[in-house]
């Protein structure tokens, strides 16, 4: 057991009564879930956007990442964020935004690695690429939830009296019942109500902070945005942060372009896990972009809340005692810390919103892991003619056998920086390269995304872990690595048969290489040449949107921060910047939109086709 102080009988109640409401929510709508397999991990196709986009936005505001998120920020200043591009700033939602939304939700599919069948077929490449989809997403939702499991113990320890493992176990339970019961339903709705707390958390954490700012020094060079850390900003601050991140002070700006490459990679190729998810439940492509665009906006809170904090675990340190010799010997501390210090009932509505906040993640990331082994696995290839009330037992059964397992391995992880960046720059980095050439590369067969999938997770395992090499030479080996398996089984493979490119090509319409496709589909008589003209036009629109979209997330998210450091200058140039790029997306991307009865007329044209 720890030394945690108990919560107080006010904040406790806060805090129980949430779970009580989620557990009740999941209750109430697993009746409806357990209709079909659509229903349990999709909604039925027939959520409203803005209850998604909510869900979405909900399920990248966790605890985990809040701790290291703050911890980084703490530890580099402005500088932080820049770390966070490998995963904590989301910008793969720009891309998400413009144009890969729309392309999953037109994919017509269930799972990521079920849409390897859409753009391989069905036969042996296809299956082969299907299956070590289905395997590397059960991976990344294994250790997701162990990087869950692993931040919610450490940071509830610190306000309970028991072990991090019992209150993982705990935490896990509750979760696990509701999204158990409810699938995508339970997550959907249950993250309404937990981002009602968020939001509550983060106002009130951001207007502390920024009442706080004036009364706290912050080290020199804090709230500079460079690619070079000063010596003496950088031996002041390492003291404050896990020896796991010491490789990045030596070359933080090799690592910030390591950084920039994977989130290029993963936006223009996908990211898959929980968050296709969302896309393909959308009840239309038009729906599946507004949602992202909410998720966008919505994240405005937490890194706001995430200023408000460092803020806060500035002002605990220069007040000196136990609680900042904690700070100082751990930054991930900061978070629990800074909370534990609230008044009474404040400190219950915080703490319900970030354990909200975790809940969020791991119901997202349990329903699509489950997702993937009943779906890609057990109906794919272990009982193909299952279907109805089996389905969904297999499916309650997966969720199980996940949570166990994530629990599990989580007690052996040392820290959840070093788990975050595992997931994100070590086998995140192995599927990057695979899930790029799919859209992009005709020639690119199922063979090839196999093998280049196959060979990017190995290597990053083996460097990450074994070798334990440092970001500036592990990233690029396994994305090199990768690449070099990819493109070399893929010449030497059979290329997929015309038909099905056309088809895959007709149905998404994606950017790339596919001039001699269009050609072929065109002889055929799959569109005139006012729509070929159309589709032309709307690829040139998205990438000009693009454009406007990648400024435009960065600097809402920056204009947050720092208008909580009260960094008066910078606040109005990423303000500016935020106006300007906001106002050339709403002319080249918001309305361009398609209709919803053009919407609908796709979806009706399109099964016509899958019917030809």
């Amino acid at each position: 057991m720890n030394t945690a102080p108990v919560l107080a009988t006010t904040d406790l109640s806060i805090v129980v009564g949430f779970l009580l409401i989620v557990t009740l929510v999941g209750y109430l709508l697993s009746k409806v879930a357990a209709r079909s397999l659509d229903d349990y991990f999709l909604g039925g196709r027939n959520i409203p956007w803005w209850i998604l986009g909510v869900s979405t936005s909900a399920s990248n505001f966790d605890i985990s990442g809040t701790m290291v998120i703050v911890a980084v920020v703490f530890s580099l200043g402005l500088r932080g964020f820049l770390v966070e591009i490998r995963g904590g700033v989301g910008v793969t939602l720009a891309f998400l935004l413009v144009f890969l939304a729309k392309w999953l939700r037109r994919s017509r599919v269930m799972t990521s690695a079920e849409w390897m069948k859409i753009r391989f077929g069905d036969g042996p490449q296809g299956r082969a690429a299907h299956l070590l989809s289905a395997l590397s997403n059960i991976a990344l939702s294994l250790g997701m939830i162990i990087y869950f499991a692993k931040g919610s113990g450490k940071f509830l320890a610190h306000f309970l009296p028991y072990s991090e493992l019992t209150c993982t176990s705990a935490m896990v339970g509750i979760g696990f019942f509701y999204t158990v019961m409810s699938g995508l339903y339970g997550v959907v709705f249950t993250d309404l109500i937990q981002m009602i707390l968020l939001a509550v958390t983060a106002i009130y954490v951001a207007l502390k902070g920024f009442a706080l700012s004036p009364s706290v020094t912050l080290p020199s060079g804090f709230l500079t945005l460079g690619l070079t850390i000063p010596n003496s900003l950088g031996e002041a601050l390492l003291a404050k942060a896990p020896t796991t991140w010491s490789p990045i002070f030596g070359a933080f700006g090799i690592c910030v372009a390591m950084w920039l490459g994977r989130t290029v990679l993963e936006g223009m190729g996908g990211v898959g896990g929980y968050t296709d998810q969302r896309f393909f439940a959308a009840r239309n492509e038009r729906e599946a972009s507004l949602l992202t665009l909410e998720a966008i906006t919505l994240a405005i809170l937490r890194w706001a809340m995430v200023a408000g904090l460092v803020v806060m675990g500035y002002h605990v340190l220069a007040q000196g005692g136990p609680a900042a010799e904690l700070i100082s010997g751990d930054a991930e501390q900061v978070l629990p810390v800074v909370l534990a210090m609230l008044p009474v009932g404040l400190k219950g509505v915080v703490l319900a919103g970030l354990v909200a906040a975790a809940m969020s993640t791991f119901d997202s990331t349990l329903n699509a892991g489950a997702s993937y082994v009943v779906r890609d696995v057990y109906q794919a290839y272990i009982a193909p003619n299952a279907a109805g009330p089996r389905l969904i037992r297999v499916s309650r059964l997966a969720t199980v056998a996940l949570c166990l397992g994530g629990i599990a391995l989580a007690a052996i992880v040392p820290n959840i920086n070093q788990i975050w960046g595992l997931l994100t720059m070590g086998i995140g980095a192995g599927m990057f390269t695979p899930l790029f050439l799919r859209w992009y590369w005709p020639r690119f067969n199922g063979w090839g995304f196999a093998a280049g999938t196959a060979a990017g997770l190995v290597a990053a395992l083996v460097v990450n872990t074994a070798l334990a090499w440092p970001l500036y030479w592990a990233f690029p080996t396994v994305i090199a690595l990768s690449l070099l398996a990819a493109v070399a089984v893929t010449l030497l493979t059979p290329a997929i048969d015309d038909a099905q490119l056309i088809r895959f090509y007709s149905q998404i319409n994606p950017w790339g290489f596919w001039g001699r496709i269009a050609r072929l589909a065109a002889s055929q008589g799959r569109w005139n040449d006012a729509n070929r003209a159309a589709r032309s036009s709307e690829r040139f629109r998205d990438g000009v949107s693009l454009v406007f979209a990648l400024p435009f997330q960065v600097c809402v998210l920056l204009s947050a921060m720092t208008w909580v450091f009260r960094a008066w200058s910078s606040f109005y140039l990423f303000a500016t910047i935020s106006l300007l790029s906001g106002g050339g997306l709403y002319l080249t991307w918001y309305r361009n939109l398609k209709s919803p009865a053009a919407c609908a007329n796709d979806e009706a044209e399109q099964s016509r086709l899958e019917q030809r």
